[in-house]
């Protein structure tokens, strides 16, 4: 992931949103603006009890930034999934995807703090260190502006908030909240695999990718997972000096119909 990217705030305004994910999938339409989109929210009711404030911070401060980046691409192949019937309990996982890439402050802690606490075995994550993981954040460099100790605190709620949206954490007891188990679907590496390849990764930087870590994967696990996978129509993984695959879905749109099935 690229450090260029400062950590900032904007997790606060939609954490993981899956279930307004899918309301505004199944209404948004290619070519649509977020004024529009917002509109369609407002009269359909979409978002139950949300205020014309709210409704705007979820589709111009989490749906926009999320899924219509790339000419609206995740948009569209989310919506194509949806209308074939995926519900969200398949979907979270890519939305994940899409969720931390965007909020580099979430990517981030799950990469350097839930997968290590993940692999260690411990039970619970601490409010503390998400409050830590920030203040360590300030220390180098990846927050340039100051934030104040609440701040920090409710940022670092946010974050547990949006990884128990993503049932990788339970709900809060007290400072604490459970590791649930968690382990990336064979639905999720097809999907990725297959972006990775469209968007431009080379074969043999597939399994290197970092996005596989948010699912606690080593590049090792990524070539063993694909490998499992490899022959089932979807793809034929060779491991010689270099790392080849054969594709033979053609296109994301064909890739996405295998996901559906």
């Amino acid at each position: 992931m690229s450090m260029d990217r400062e950590y900032n705030t904007a997790l606060c305004k939609g954490q993981g949103m899956l279930p307004e994910t899918l309301r505004l999938l199944q209404v948004w339409e290619p070519g649509m603006s977020s004024l529009q989109l917002a509109e369609r929210v407002r009269s359909q009711g979409l978002i139950p009890k949300a205020t014309a404030q709210r409704v705007s911070d979820i589709v111009n401060r989490a749906f926009v930034p999320r899924y219509l980046g790339k000419d609206g691409q995740p948009a569209g192949w989310l919506r194509h999934l949806v209308q074939k019937g995926v519900g969200v309990d398949r979907l979270n996982q890519i939305f994940l995807i899409y969720t931390a890439r965007e909020h580099l402050i979430l990517y981030d802690f799950i990469r350097e703090i839930y997968w290590p606490r993940y692999s260690a075995g411990a039970q619970f994550l601490f409010r503390d260190e998400s409050v830590h993981f920030i203040k360590s954040a300030q220390a180098s460099g990846r927050i340039k502006t100051i934030w104040t100790d609440g701040n920090n605190v409710r940022i670092g709620r946010y974050i547990l908030s949006a990884l128990c949206d993503f049932k990788m954490l339970g709900e809060p007891h007290g400072d604490r909240r459970q590791i649930l188990p968690f382990s990336v679907s064979p639905s999720t590496l097809i999907f990725l695999a297959h972006e990775l390849h469209f968007g431009g990764v080379s074969d043999a930087q597939i399994p290197a990718h970092t996005d596989w870590e948010l699912f606690g994967l080593t590049a090792s696990d990524v070539l063993n997972e694909l490998r499992r996978l490899s022959g089932q129509g979807r793809f034929i993984v060779q491991v010689g000096d270099i790392i080849r695959i054969s594709w033979s879905c053609k296109t994301m749109e064909e890739c996405l119909d295998v996901v559906a099935q």
